[in-house]
């Protein structure tokens, strides 16, 4: 185990649980008491079942609150925390469900995150081309002979590691996704996509406080805790420009601003506005209101 600068949470690999070719662990919280509350991250997806008490999710700049019978499935290199919510009657205990999707098949090997399993050959039919896919993804609310029955399956026979438990474990964590996409399709789509917009709403104001800086999609991105591609694509869904566009934009309406309150030179706001020279200003501009900068300020 390691510490990410960048976030601050320690990174769990593959080599922290797993054991040589598996791809499968799981624990019950209170045997890892130290690391509630404790900011974290890992190579693999973790799929968490509360059994008992209340806490507090963090996943990057949200919070939402779990509760027994709640499940959460969180992609990898997602920084996140679980924080007891000591006032409960009931003291906070989760089964912690690690694998890798080449766990479940064969042609996902090497890929850790959720688009793999939406590539899975096994499961691909639960995906259509639309779904969203979420830094983390929660159910709530849920029975226990839901989701509580087959966390303990996957629990006791992982600790008995009787003969053909890896086979078993693997049609348990199958069972398991097919059931959380299907009650994520019925409950969670409205969350989801409320969730989606306050993400990209965090990305855009990220956007305006660095207005002046070349700003790179991997960086914005990973301010959110999402992956490039998939931050492009909902991006792009959430507010109909591309990253690029929003930005050029922004520069612009702020250039043309200082161009009418402002006695700088058109090089000095060119600069102020973040660009790094004054041909890519000029086609910005020109591009965006149809004027040059001189000719739009003795337009106004």
């Amino acid at each position: 185990m390691e510490k990410n600068k960048k976030t601050d949470a320690h990174f769990f690999d593959n080599g922290s649980f797993f054991r040589g070719e598996q791809r499968v662990y799981i624990h019950v919280s209170s045997d890892f008491q130290d690391y509630v509350g404790v900011l974290h991250e890992h190579e693999f997806i973790e799929a968490v079942y509360v059994i008992s008490g209340k806490a507090v999710h963090t996943v990057g700049n949200r919070e939402y609150q779990v509760s027994g019978g709640d499940v959460v499935i969180i992609n990898s290199r997602v920084p996140h925390k679980f924080t007891e919510i000591c006032e409960s009657e009931e003291k906070f205990v989760a089964y912690d469900l690690m694998f890798t999707p080449d766990f479940l098949d064969a042609k996902a090997i090497n890929m850790s995150e959720f688009e793999s399993l939406k590539n899975s050959f096994l499961l691909s039919s639960l995906f259509p081309e639309s779904t969203e896919l979420l830094p983390d993804m929660h159910v709530s609310k849920k029975r226990y002979s839901d989701y509580g029955e087959l966390f303990s399956k996957i629990y006791y026979e992982f600790q008995g590691k009787e003969k053909g438990y890896v086979q078993l474990i693997r049609a348990y964590v199958i069972e398991l996704i097919i059931k959380f996409f299907r009650d994520l399709e019925k409950d969670g789509v409205k969350e989801a996509s409320r969730e989606n917009v306050a993400l990209i709403h965090s990305a855009m104001e990220y956007i305006e406080r660095n207005l002046n800086v070349k700003l790179h999609v991997d960086e914005i991105a990973s301010n959110i805790f999402l992956s490039p591609d998939y931050f492009r694509k909902l991006f792009k869904k959430v507010t109909g420009q591309t990253v690029s566009g929003f930005q050029q934009a922004l520069r612009v309406d702020n250039a043309k601003k200082l161009l009418t309150t402002t006695d700088k030179s058109v090089e000095e706001i060119c600069f102020s506005v973040g660009y790094n020279d004054l041909k890519s200003f000029y086609q910005a501009f020109k591009k965006e209101t149809g004027k040059t900068p001189n000719e739009y300020r003795k337009k106004v």
